[in-house]
């Protein structure tokens, strides 16, 4: 009898304890959809006053303080309603990983990703692995940290509206990028904005990009031939498109749909070229690849694409990768994975190849604080191979601006010579000319002065194994016309043995005489002009 009463004077107390107040938790929830963030606490709390046990208040709470950047608060209303212990909380275990991994709580995240594993690793999502992984990786790397003092670039090119996705010209005084415009009575969208570079390095006041590129709707993710003769970019939902989102060509302020070799009805974006204008590399989520969105690249050819190719798994993930950039070195590739080891969402990648006949390796990750919790894409380099250029909402003028940094020398890639800027810049077929190679008058003895330039020339050639080239050999119009074409023939044709000695390219030469003019021959000046050591590129 004793027991019995005792457990009915228990029962209020515990039918008072298990009370759950929907009335102030429908406040709660009331007040928190409106953005009332004080009172949706308060009315939250309240509600745990008669049921601190409550899940539905617990996990309100711990979504508000989340959002509000307080990680640690967010947990703990989590572990009032998950146990580590209780295998039946295994999801719930897992969310609080998820919620410090995604926040760069590293060490927390992976002692609760191991305790979720630990409770029943079968029903884990399959990226929980990769996860561990990348809080082992990133608890290391945060003590190694890597160089990095990004500079915003200016009121003349951020705004307070959104700046983002950075092309840059070749020779880097040209920089064009996205705009996100938003007008009032208008629904936001995407335009490209288009800055120089003046002789003082300074970048002037950003204009809309001239032409017809900018419509009504959204564009996005330009990018730049290196001769800057073809524009690509992304165009979504458009009257002519293959998918959600095509890749556009623009010619002669011409925009071309890129076609079906290279759009489908899925999603195609981020077109990029390679500097020896030989590829597009772009990203789509068509089937065959390994992941998500992969990068794939497509060979340009007289006829036009060729059929898009994957990268392959060196590059490529089962997840995600996007924002391609072939540095103009061609030995260089930049782009974002969340796949890769990593610090948690898109990391940038760095990844590099002996030369082009070769396959791109296994990348690195740039490091932190390069790289960090958040989301970081869309980095290109300019042709010193040092200074890159990126978009954050860190801090600046408005929600995203752009940056720029210079690149820690283990993730530089290697500076153009003026030679090799000559050669990405010419348009096809074009002669480049030889500037510093010159010979004793009347004679086809090098110069000293001439094999430094040379060298280069083989430098490029190494890098470039399936080149092929002819050098050619100009001379005025002094003296006889068949002994200028004996010459010019010499002349070529000890080019030719020099570059042959060091490099494994098809080579061929051929002498012209004086009858392929650039300038008149009435002047020295024209005259020197035209007597000249020249090559062109057939491959």
């Amino acid at each position: 009898m004793r027991i019995l009463a005792l457990i009915l004077c228990l029962l209020p107390s515990i039918s008072f304890a298990q009370t759950k107040d929907y009335r102030t938790y429908d406040k709660a929830v009331k007040y928190n959809n409106e953005g009332n963030i004080e009172k949706a606490t308060k009315y939250a709390n309240k509600a745990l006053e008669k049921n601190a046990e409550w899940s539905k208040p617990n996990l309100l709470l711990a979504s508000i303080y989340a959002d509000l950047g307080d990680i640690e608060e967010s947990a703990r209303y989590m572990l009032y309603v998950y146990d580590e212990k209780t295998p039946s909380d295994v999801m719930g275990i897992e969310q609080i990983a998820k919620l410090y991994y995604s926040n760069g709580y590293y060490e927390n995240a992976l002692y609760y990703f191991k305790a979720a594993q630990q409770l029943n690793a079968d029903v884990l999502a399959r990226k929980t692995a990769l996860f561990i992984k990348n809080c082992i990786f990133s608890m290391d790397a945060i003590r190694q940290p890597v160089a990095f003092n990004p500079e915003n670039l200016g009121e003349n090119i951020n705004t307070e509206m959104e700046e983002y996705l950075p092309a840059l010209s070749i020779e880097g005084n040209t920089l064009v990028f996205t705009k996100r415009i938003a007008e009032k009575g208008y629904i936001p969208q995407e335009d490209f904005y288009i800055s120089t570079r003046n002789e003082e390095g300074i970048w002037q006041e950003a204009l809309a990009y001239p032409g017809t590129i900018n419509t009504a709707r959204n564009e996005g993710a330009f990018s730049f031939s290196a001769d800057k003769e073809i524009v690509v970019y992304t165009a979504c939902n458009r009257d002519d498109g293959q998918g959600r989102c095509d890749l556009y060509l623009m010619l002669n302020n011409t925009a071309y749909n890129a076609g079906k070799i290279i759009n489908t009805k899925y999603w195609e974006s981020q077109g990029c070229f390679s500097p020896d204008g030989k590829y597009m590399y772009f990203v789509s989520n068509r089937p065959g690849g390994y992941g998500g969105k992969d990068i794939w690249r497509s060979e340009i050819t007289q006829k036009g694409f060729l059929p898009a190719v994957n990268l392959g798994d060196t590059i490529n993930t089962q997840y995600n990768e996007m924002s391609p950039f072939v540095h103009p070195d061609n030995l260089t590739f930049y782009f974002a994975s969340d796949g890769h080891t990593g610090f948690g969402d898109y990391d940038l990648f760095v990844s590099r190849r002996k030369n082009t006949a070769k396959e791109w390796g296994l990348p690195n990750n740039m490091g932190y604080p390069i790289n960090t919790h958040n989301t970081e894409n869309s980095l290109i380099v300019a042709a010193n191979g040092k200074t890159a250029y990126y978009a954050s909402d860190v801090s600046g003028f408005g929600k995203e601006d752009i940056f720029q940094f210079e690149l820690p020398e283990n993730l530089q890639a290697e500076p153009l010579a003026a030679l090799e800027m000559d050669i990405i810049t010419q348009k096809a077929g074009e002669e480049v000319i030889l500037k510093n190679v010159s010979f004793a008058s009347n004679s086809y003895a090098l110069e000293q002065i001439s094999f430094a330039e040379l060298d280069k020339l083989i430098a490029y050639l190494k890098k470039n194994p399936n080149l092929q080239i002819e050098i050619q050999g100009h001379t005025d119009d002094v003296g006889n016309e068949m002994d200028n074409q004996i010459l010019s023939q010499q002349r070529a044709k000890t080019v030719f043995e020099y570059l042959k000695m060091k490099v494994s390219n098809r080579l061929s030469y051929k002498g012209f005489g004086e009858s392929v003019l650039l300038e008149s021959n009435s002047t020295e000046k024209g005259r020197k002009v035209n007597r000249r050591t020249s090559f062109v590129i057939f491959q």
